[in-house]
């Protein structure tokens, strides 16, 4: 079968992608590495205004500045179209200087390696050059295209959130560059995230002269533990790990307060109405009298559920990878990312349009480099469906 000739136009570019990618693989940007995450910011704008770009800064404290990049296309009317990356990785600093970016070969295939390759440095990348790609062969019959590469979402995006919930009202349709899980896939849901606290508070005494006349919060909460672990497999779409435990102050002193933390996700609401009712029904029963407990936290990000509204972006990306060769599946992931918040304010969102590989949050996290110029070019069919689709042409 023949290359198709996005796939030959994306292999051509190549060898700047590559040395782009080095580089900001080769920089420690873990979410707290503020100065890290800025220096990879720099040098992506950089790149974005070489590529006939404007960009801006959200300027941040805590956190990286979060860069914003938007190019105007050709049709005043046309789509307006998110991208969401991000610069922030889960990995300690010195981590770049211990295993950089490598490019080697693993079971007969082309790899590279490094910190944030897979997640989600390679994204970035794809999208900058796939929409550089388009700009170059004059495809730009879109309104606007907007670029977001925030800096937080390893832990949540509590400072970038509402940016992106802005962009994503201006937007008609939305693609997130979180990796792949193969050549063939992108990915139409995750699960919602939340964390969730049960705290018992109960009343201090002396563990050796009157330990009857305390009520020991550590053993309560030992009850609720067991009961909360027990609801883990009993929803359909839903998980419940309870995460870590606190309790207590000296051993000779009967504990008057002690919490446990849970990581929940979900797949759809009825899953989350019925998570929190299971929740509140184990914290409800008490064990030991003289005890009370109480029961806080919440979802983080929404689930972001196959749906109706969804339904042609995947088609689209399915036109498009049939015209490069491949049958596109479209999977569900159970890790979040900033697909649940667009997807929760009603834009309509796809995921997974990023590289191909594994090991994501890793030592050995990997992309696989022999795929990267079709990745490319079925990021850029996607886009130029989009903007050909009166389904997402602009309303205001």
């Amino acid at each position: 079968m023949k290359k198709h000739y996005m796939v030959e136009q994306a292999e051509q570019i190549m060898e700047p992608y590559l040395a782009d990618l080095k580089a900001i693989v080769n920089i420690d940007s873990g979410t707290y590495t503020k100065a890290g995450v800025d220096r990879v910011g720099a040098y992506l704008q950089k790149r974005f205004q070489e590529f006939g770009f404007s960009t801006s800064f959200d300027k941040q404290d805590v956190y990286g500045d979060h860069l914003i990049a938007k190019h105007t296309g050709s049709a005043p009317h046309g789509s307006r179209i998110l991208l969401i990356g991000h610069m922030d990785t889960v990995l300690p600093d010195g981590d770049a200087e211990k295993r950089p970016f490598t490019i080697s070969q693993r079971n007969g295939m082309q790899i590279a390696t490094g910190p944030g390759v897979l997640d989600m440095k390679s994204g970035l990348l794809i999208g900058m050059y796939g929409l550089h790609l388009l700009m170059q062969a004059q495809q730009t019959n879109y309104q606007q295209i907007t670029c977001i590469w925030n800096s937080d979402e390893e832990i949540g995006s509590p400072a970038s959130r509402p940016l992106i919930e802005e962009l994503a009202r201006q937007s008609d349709a939305v693609i997130v560059l979180e990796p792949g899980r193969a050549i063939a896939s992108v990915v139409s849901s995750r699960r919602g995230s939340g964390q969730y606290r049960v705290e018992v508070r109960g009343l201090a005494s002396h563990a050796g002269v009157e330990p009857h006349n305390g009520r020991n919060a550590i053993h309560e909460l030992a009850y609720k533990v067991l009961g909360l672990q027990a609801i883990n497999g009993t929803i359909p779409g839903v998980t419940l790990s309870v995460g870590t435990i606190r309790g207590g102050e000296r051993t000779n002193v009967v504990p008057d307060f002690a919490y446990c933390e849970m990581d929940v996700r979900v797949s759809d609401q009825s899953g989350l109405k019925a998570i929190e009712a299971a929740i509140q029904r184990v914290a409800a029963k008490t064990y030991i009298d003289g005890t009370k407990t109480s029961v806080s936290g919440g979802m983080r990000c929404m689930p972001f559920e196959r749906s109706k509204r969804n339904e042609p972006l995947i088609g689209l990306a399915k036109e498009a990878g049939s015209e490069l060769g491949l049958k596109i599946q479209d999977l569900g992931s159970g890790g979040a990312s900033d697909a649940n918040t667009t997807a929760a304010a009603g834009i309509p969102t796809i995921d997974g349009l990023g590289a191909g590989g594994g090991l994501a949050h890793n030592s050995g996290e990997y992309i696989e480099l022999d795929y990267l110029p079709t990745r490319i070019a079925l990021l850029s069919g996607l886009v130029a469906r989009i903007s050909a689709d009166p389904r997402f042409a602009a309303t205001s």
